[in-house]
């Protein structure tokens, strides 16, 4: 049984999936699995990714691609974690790549936690690409979890995690990863902040969802008590008002 699974969800991700295939198959640690969900891509995706399976042999890592209709990102990466054997496992996204020790450096501080080790989640530095050139790096210390999202593509969680405390809320549509980390905390698991670069991630332009971002994230600052309700009310009556004049100064 493999140490570490790793998940990739995709759909039509034919054009970028390639360097996140490769930065696994690059790895110094070998001992893992890979899952791939795709949600019934209308591309390439699924025959590229089998492409890629003797490689994967050569190195004894098995795949299990699985492509069906799906509910989302968040429903996908929840069928690859049911599906997962790893003690630790791991979130890749089709457009993220790892650095070529991520699994390596993550199995040790998996190993380091000792008797803690099934019950903790690591996360590492993010080096975010904009335009081929590296835009900034990011990691948010873990005390300051009620401050701010923390770079899901870094992280790393026990399998023991998922199954005592659940996977993702799938009525959570833009932020349920963040959810799961203040949900797990704040019913005891441990998080610990790692300083290497673990993942890649590539920049694109500004989201389409930057008002259901922030209304999300906001309405999790007050689920677990990282806002009062008082200044959550302020804070949405600004975040409204943001996005009427939003509306209107695109329209003129």
């Amino acid at each position: 049984m493999a140490k570490i699974s790793i998940i990739t969800p995709t759909y039509n991700s034919e054009k970028t999936l390639d360097r996140t295939i490769e930065a696994l198959l690059n790895q110094t640690f070998t001992d893992f699995e890979y899952i791939v969900i795709d949600g019934a891509s209308k591309d390439g995706t699924v025959a590229r990714i089998k492409s890629f399976i003797p490689a994967f042999e050569q190195k004894g890592v098995t795949v299990t691609i699985i492509s069906e209709p799906d509910k989302g990102v968040y429903d996908a990466m929840n069928k690859g974690i049911a599906l997962a054997k790893g003690q630790l496992v791991g979130i890749t996204n089709s457009d993220d790549w790892y650095e070529n020790d991520s699994l390596e450096i993550m199995w040790k501080q998996y190993l380091n936690a000792g008797d803690e080790a099934s019950n903790c989640m690591f996360y590492g530095i993010e080096r975010q690409w904009k335009d081929d050139k590296v835009y900034m790096v990011y990691r948010r210390g873990a005390d300051y979890l009620g401050e701010g999202t923390l770079p899901h593509a870094t992280f790393f969680v026990a399998k023991e995690v998922y199954n005592k405390y659940g996977a993702f809320d799938l009525s959570i549509k833009v932020l349920a990863d963040y959810d799961f980390y203040c949900r797990c905390v704040s019913d005891g698991a441990k998080l610990y902040g790692v300083d290497s670069v673990i993942s890649n991630f590539r920049l694109g332009g500004i989201s389409s969802s930057f008002f259901a971002y922030y209304e999300d994230f906001h309405q999790l600052q007050k689920k677990y008590n990282f806002i009062t309700p008082k200044r959550y009310k302020e804070i949405m009556f600004v975040l409204k008002l943001k996005k009427f004049l939003n509306k209107f100064i695109r329209r003129w």
